[in-house]
């Protein structure tokens, strides 16, 4: 009854991966960040990584797992209260304290007490989220103006403007920001709104991992928001995920804008498990 830990994600896929596979749409962000990592080593880069598993008694098969690369979210499982208790503990002894502490709002609480216990701190709240899972699309009734196209190298300084602009509204998105920018340039993950020729939303998907697709961010320029320009390119993104063979396309919302839930529903986001981000 114990985490094991390693910074090899081979190893780490040959014990965990069957059980991050099982459920895709729950372990989202813990299969896109390890094939993140995978894509940064593939192209010469080592970031710092940290990837653990965890058996409960007398079982051999894993049952909790998380992926991490600090500075950066960690990105967690379900959790039992014995598996986060010995998490925080894990986490309260590594060199690199974690900044963010991500997983479904029960093994949010289970970890929070944990730490608490361990190092007499309580970690701050952060956003609460809520997952969302495609069923059938369904495009607006009455379209903006404008029509989607593909983002392309030469629109990388814009994506870079407008996701540091995200960050400063919504909150991190969990990664280095060149490295988010153009690890979905890479796979033709962006997806642009424009009016006449001017760009006036974006959004974006990661790659099909186990057949789950996650969309992330999602942005509008405030000048032109209240228009349905988000709506319509997450549309298109979402219509670009489920033709690259994404079987679960996902998305996060928080839940301290209404809006923003309203609208993904309207177009055949429903919602799935709710989360919690904290901070120590």
């Amino acid at each position: 009854m114990t985490w094991s830990i390693t910074d090899d994600p081979e190893v780490f896929r040959s014990e965990a991966g069957s059980f991050l596979a099982a459920r895709p749409d729950l372990h989202t962000m813990l299969l896109s960040g390890l094939e993140a990592i995978e894509r940064l080593r593939s192209g010469g880069k080592n970031p710092p990584t940290v990837l653990g598993w965890w058996q409960e008694p007398e079982e051999t098969a894993t049952t909790a797992a998380f992926v991490w690369a600090p500075p950066h979210l960690l990105a967690a499982s379900r959790l039992s209260q014995v598996a986060a208790t010995h998490l925080a503990e894990l986490l309260s002894a590594q060199a690199h304290p974690f900044t963010q502490f991500l997983a479904d709002a029960a093994s949010v609480h289970a970890f929070s007490e944990a730490w608490r216990t361990t190092t007499d701190s309580t970690p701050k709240d952060g956003p609460h989220l809520r997952l969302h899972r495609l069923e059938r699309l369904v495009g607006p009734d009455v379209a903006p103006p404008g029509a989607p196209r593909e983002a392309t190298d030469g629109d990388r300084a814009l994506l870079h403007d407008w996701c540091t602009r995200f960050v400063m509204e919504a909150g991190s998105l969990g990664a280095d920001l060149d490295a988010f920018v153009d690890e979905r340039l890479s796979l033709g993950g962006w997806r642009l709104w424009e009016v006449g020729d001017e760009p006036v939303a974006m959004a974006a998907m990661t790659s099909v991992v186990a057949g789950a697709a996650r969309i992330t961010p999602v942005y509008t320029l405030p000048v032109h928001r209240g228009r349905g320009y988000g709506s319509a390119v997450t549309t298109a993104v979402s219509q670009a995920a489920r033709d690259a063979g994404a079987e679960h396309v996902l998305l996060f919302t928080d839940l301290a804008n209404p809006t923003s839930n309203s609208v993904y529903q309207r177009i055949g986001y429903r919602p799935v498990l709710d989360y919690r981000i904290v901070v120590p």
